[in-house]
């Protein structure tokens, strides 16, 4: 009877484990910049002299195809100052000839959650990066992408490999040069249909505890960094016209004394403050509302770029 139970067992089970393998081979095999980051680091980490971190935003503005000195962007979705706080403290050995720091100061990033130890992105920054920030020890679960967003990656998996809808074009330094499909895409660039839309994603929820425990964190990431005599770039990625009507003037406010306390306070800190440049880019620059499409990523990069040699003179 016992026997029969074990082999009952292992024919149910077996199955299960051998599907979900399956499931985690087709998620890894997704196109992602992390696989493409991973690998550039790993071969030319030593050599990297600008690393950039911040959310989607910075993702999407800064393609170091464009850029002279070899730069690594680690910006992500939904990714704070926390997480690129623990990523910076752990990777910095990995990367011995660094010299400038790039650091998201968008509007109301100051008043916005941190990602903590339960960020879901923690089993991606483990697997792809050899980083670990789920402040614990970690455990062989932590390492099954998968299982670190289900519904997510569902979706992901769904519209890769069954609707084959979507493309990628991802370079060696991880940046998707095909990334168009969007919100502006759709409406084909039309500034009045866009101006149209009212409702998209932006915070308009003030919050003076989250600002106060956001800029402490800030501040202790500037020491670091200034204790390790490394350069800073604050930066503010451009935001579409219709964008900066709805940001509400206390967050804005907030913001912009924190970027003028800080290039006071650390000499080593430069600005390059674009959020509100209506004049360089248009409607083909974006992707949607506040983040900027390859063509509008390849313009910033390359005023990014003359900036950084600038200071070189």
């Amino acid at each position: 009877m016992q026997r029969t139970f074990i082999i009952s067992l292992f024919a149910f089970f077996i199955p299960v484990v051998l599907g979900y393998l399956a499931v985690e081979f087709a998620t890894r095999e997704l196109p992602m910049s992390y696989r493409y980051i991973s690998e550039y680091m790993k071969t030319e980490g030593e050599t990297i002299e600008v690393l950039a971190l911040g959310s989607s935003q910075v993702k999407n503005a800064i393609n170091p195809a464009f850029i002279d000195l070899k730069t690594l962007n680690l910006a992500s979705g939904s990714q704070h100052h926390d997480t690129d706080f623990k990523l910076l403290k752990q990777l910095l050995p990995k990367l011995p000839n660094v010299k400038t720091v790039i650091i998201e100061a968008s509007y109301s990033h100051f008043e916005l959650p941190h990602n903590s130890s339960a960020f879901w992105k923690n089993s991606i920054y483990l697997t792809y990066y050899g980083a670990n920030n789920f402040e614990r020890k970690t455990y062989f679960k932590d390492q099954l992408i998968y299982l670190s967003n289900p519904q997510f990656l569902s979706e992901k998996l769904y519209e890769y490999y069954i609707k084959r809808e979507e493309s990628f074009g991802f370079n060696r330094f991880g940046y998707d040069t095909l990334n168009y499909a969007g919100v502006f895409k759709d409406l084909n660039y039309d500034e009045v249909k866009i101006s149209e839309k009212k409702v998209f994603k932006i915070n308009k929820a003030p919050n003076l505890e989250l600002f106060e425990q956001n800029t402490k964190l800030f501040f202790e990431m500037l020491e670091y960094l200034e204790a390790k005599k490394l350069n800073v770039m604050l930066v503010e990625v451009p935001m579409y016209k219709t964008y900066h009507r709805q940001r509400v003037p206390e967050i804005l406010k907030r913001r912009d004394s924190i970027v003028q306390l800080a290039k006071q306070h650390y000499s080593t800190i430069k600005l390059y403050l674009q959020e509100a440049d209506t004049l360089q880019y248009s409607a083909k620059d974006y992707w949607n509302q506040s983040h900027l499409n390859p063509k509008g990523g390849k313009k910033f990069s390359t005023d990014l770029n003359t900036y950084l040699n600038s200071l070189l003179n």
